[in-house]
């Protein structure tokens, strides 16, 4: 059956923007590689080989050796190389070095990790790991690869647009995970660490930054002992501001992409005794500025959507920083949160542990989403709102010091509330000659086309986890974990609206029941109950308006029940690992992760979109190793991974009958494949120099899936049809965002000391593989190879004395690259017939300065 990577009727691309997205001679199969790449990376392995040979032997070791970085992947505190799985950690040191300003950009420093966010990363930074994410971008959703901040899961997209200020590390575990804490996950876990008090003296920081987008910014923090070595406090603060990077051309439009954010955080830490510690964390953070810019790829000036043979709406291409935004919009979004840490050590081998955690986040925001070069003579930004009250215990009781055997088991609890609510405005200025409502006293035309919709999900999730070690012998250990998990998903108060606007005058909210409907659109009811929220005024009529698209029944007024969904699941994890000599550590796993079924928050149009995806399964067979060489001055960690990955969820896309109109399931991918392996090295060379990179590399496909795309606009016909439900075939495609491979390479030199301080250089690179953003490979909206260079130099004052002073400028984007960040085929018949896909590009060039005063 034809696929969607292999369409050849589209619009031409935008010559310039696109040319630099990839060429063919950039398209490699399989695991081929850039060579100029190789050829570094080859290089930097024999420089730092034959810089270690060369060591002057009166370097002492603490000079010349790596940071030392721990880490609590499993709980425990442990050296990085002691821990026997795959995961990467940042320390506090390198955040502001590598510019990590939010969530989505630990990116650049894990292999095998991208960010994948339809809304931009500052709204919701969805991540794919290893291939593993979630195609689906309703509010109500969580991801595979598991978000937390001090071991509290953050769930939605509502709780996780968080700054990244006071960190002390961020860790990145890849794989499935369950067995040791928290949420499971099928794709792994991302945890954020924020800074302690000190219980013995105290200390602080305040670095204030400027760039260009007109940006600013301040964080600062401070603490210490209220006791000494009894009670301590830190407070965090942080403001930001930048205008927007994607300018519209519609004169007087505010750009987007803007910043707008501050947060606050307080930290109390008590330690009455030796066997007693108590951590309570409490923050809020708000987000403001101008949502994502969306632009508009592929335009088809001969899309008939519009009834327009003249195709002026579609006006022609535009630069690629730019987009069509017609009219003032903005973002809201809130985060409060609250968190409790209780370690209290019950005897010398065994401490109990709980994390109790409580989120409150809101996410409001007003988007024009076409980004088209179309002027329209009124219009409605799209809405989008989400709130949600998430509470979540956990209690771990780990062993310590019992010799040959460590064990640890916990309960978890997690109940999350969410209400979501969208509506979406279709050229609401321009009268598309479609649909006439048949009530009494209706308008003879209706301008546009308009969706809402509005429902509560409520979710409960409860687990156990046993996870247990045994040394077998003094080099061996053998490792064991199970999770039971019970989830719980409740889905009441839906209803769904679709229609259009009585006249193409400005829109007006009502003053009734329901502010977010606009008083001068006319309705049909499509799902759900109007009892709960009615329809604007005038009152609903008695009978059934009906819908303007053919084929579809009139709903009726009836209501939608209460939805609710229980699943249950047994996970688990084996494996042994194997302590060849000091400084060398193998390891083999094998491992499940589990995700709870999804219920389909993009229902408009038809009871029939009120679905649940199954829950999705995944199994990970790992190989790794984990060596120290040359005196702790130089790292080599290998993983080799296979994934068999069943019913992934999916938001699937479809023409409604009659040819207009799109409608969505949420389904599942049957059977998916992913192979791997991940490279890290890093190197201190000399005293004064450091070496780092990574590498990712993945071979993924569809085993099993075929999605439920329209093909065919009239049952029984056309390609691919049987019966008026037709189907693609994508088996064999590649994963979404799932690139061959991906690339890091970085360098810390301290090249000169003068008054006191060190200056430094940094300088980083990354490169990626040609990549798709939906299970059809469409090839005109992939993004080629490329890749994205940084730099930093700085000024670091030396010695113990205080006030310590610093100060650095720096760049991102160093050759301004252009690149696609996220994409959504909504062009083709099969996927809206709107004439134009819709494109989030990556961050331009970005520059500016930083000072911290250190005391």
């Amino acid at each position: 059956m034809r696929q969607h990577g292999d369409r050849t009727d589209a619009a031409p691309e935008l010559p310039t923007p696109h040319a630099s997205r990839g060429d063919a001679a950039m398209r490699w199969p399989g695991y081929r590689f850039h060579g100029s790449f190789l050829r570094e990376l080859a290089w930097l392995l024999a420089a730092g080989a034959a810089l270690s040979a060369a060591w002057p032997q009166s370097v002492r070791a603490d000079e010349a050796a790596l940071e030392e970085v721990t880490v609590t992947a499993q709980r425990v505190s442990e050296r990085l190389q002691d821990v026997p799985v795959a995961v990467t950690a940042i320390p506090a040191s390198e955040l502001l070095e590598r510019g990590i300003r939010q969530a989505g950009d630990i990116t650049a420093s894990v292999p095998n990790l991208l960010l994948n966010s339809p809304y931009g990363p500052e709204a919701q930074p969805t991540f794919t790991l290893r291939g593993v994410t979630t195609q689906d971008f309703s509010e109500n959703q969580s991801s595979p690869v598991a978000m937390y901040v001090d071991e509290v899961y953050k769930s939605v997209g509502a709780v996780q647009a968080l700054q990244t200020y006071d960190l002390d590390r961020v860790e990145v575990l890849r794989g499935p995970q369950g067995t040791l804490y928290g949420k499971n996950a099928t794709g792994g876990a991302i945890s954020f660490y924020t800074k302690n008090p000190s219980l013995t003296a105290y200390d602080g920081y305040i670095t204030a930054g400027a760039g260009n987008y007109s940006a600013y910014s301040v964080q600062g923090a401070v603490g210490g002992p209220v006791i000494d070595n009894e009670i301590g406090w830190r407070a965090a603060v942080m403001y930001e501001k930048r205008d927007g990077w994607v300018r519209s051309v519609v004169p007087g439009v505010e750009p987007l992409n803007g910043v707008d954010a501050a947060a606050g955080r307080f930290t109390l830490l008590a330690k009455p005794n030796d066997s007693l510690t108590a951590q309570l964390k409490l923050s809020v953070s708000r987000s403001g500025g101008t949502p994502y810019g969306a632009h508009a790829i592929n335009n088809d000036p001969s899309a008939t959507l519009t009834n327009d043979p003249s195709a002026s709406l579609y006006t022609g291409n535009i630069g690629w920083f730019d987009n069509g935004a017609k009219f003032a919009v903005h973002k809201d979004i809130r985060s409060d949160n609250a968190t409790l840490k209780i370690d209290w050590q019950l005897s010398p081998h065994a401490t109990l542990t709980s994390v109790t955690g409580y989120d409150y986040g809101w996410w409001y925001e007003k988007s024009d989403d076409g980004g088209l070069p179309i002027f329209l003579r009124l219009d409605d930004p799209n809405t989008y709102f989400s709130s949600v009250n998430t509470f979540s215990q956990e209690i771990r009781i780990a062993s310590h010091d019992t010799g040959a055997l460590g064990w640890l088991g916990g309960l978890y609890y997690g109940r999350e509330s969410t209400h979501a609510t969208v509506q979406f405005h279709f050229f609401d200025g321009y009268n598309l000659n479609f649909w006439a409502p048949t009530n009494a006293g209706a308008p003879t035309q209706v301008y546009g086309f308009d969706e809402y919709n509005n429902f509560d999900q409520l979710k409960d999730s409860r687990a156990v986890f046993f996870n247990a070690s045994y040394t077998v012998a003094p080099a061996v250990t053998l490792r064991a974990g199970l999770r039971y998990t019970k989830d719980k998903v409740t889905i009441s108060n839906f209803y769904a609206l679709e229609g259009g606007l009585a006249s193409p005058g400005a829109t007006t909210a009502a003053t009734g029941a329901d502010p977010n409907i606009d008083a001068t659109t006319w309705w049909t009811q499509t799902v759900g109950n109007p009892a709960l929220y009615p329809p604007p005024p005038p009152t609903p009529p008695t009978a059934g308006r009906h819908y303007f698209q053919q084929g579809l029944a009139v709903q009726g007024y009836g209501f939608v029940p209460t939805f609710e969904n229980d699943t249950s699941n047994v996970s688990g994890k084996v494996g042994v690992d194997w302590k060849a000599s000091d400084g060398v550590l193998a390891y083999a796993s094998i491992s499940q992760g589990y995700r709870g079924v999804a219920f389909n928050g993009q229902a408009y149009n038809d009871n029939s979109e009120l679905t649940f995806a199954d829950p999705e399964k995944l199994t990970s067979y790992e190989l790794g190793l984990k060596t120290e060489l040359w005196e702790r001055r130089a790292v080599f960690n290998a993983a080799a991974f296979h994934y068999d990955y069943k019913n992934q969820q999916f938001l699937d896309a479809f023409t409604l009958p009659g040819g207009l109109g799109t409608g969505f399931h949420t389904i599942n991918a049957p059977k998916s494949r992913v192979d791997g392996a991940e490279l890290e090295f890093r190197v201190k060379a000399t005293p004064d120099l450091e070496f780092g990179s990574t590498l990712g590399l993945m071979s993924s496909k569809y085993v099993d899936l075929t999605l439920h795309q329209g093909e065919c606009v009239v049952a029984g016909t056309g390609p691919n049809c049987t019966g008026g439900v037709p189907r693609i075939c994508c088996v064999g495609n590649q994963l979404i965002q799932a690139p061959d491979y991906n690339a890091s390479v970085d360098f810390a030199w301290r090249f000169a000391h003068i008054a006191g301080g060190d200056l430094r250089l940094f300088v980083d690179g990354n490169l990626y593989g040609k990549q798709y953003f939906d299970a059809f490979n469409t090839e005109r909206d992939a993004q080629g190879a490329y890749g994205v260079a940084n730099a930093r130099v700085s000024f670091e004052s030396t010695g113990t004395s205080r006030p310590g002073f610093g100060i650095g400028v720096w760049v991102k984007n160093l050759a301004n690259r252009q690149y696609l960040a996220y994409a959504l085929n909504q062009g083709d018949a099969d996927t809206g017939a709107l004439g134009f896909d819709y494109g989030l590009v990556g961050e331009p060039r970005t520059y500016g300065i930083d000072a911290t005063l250190r005391f």
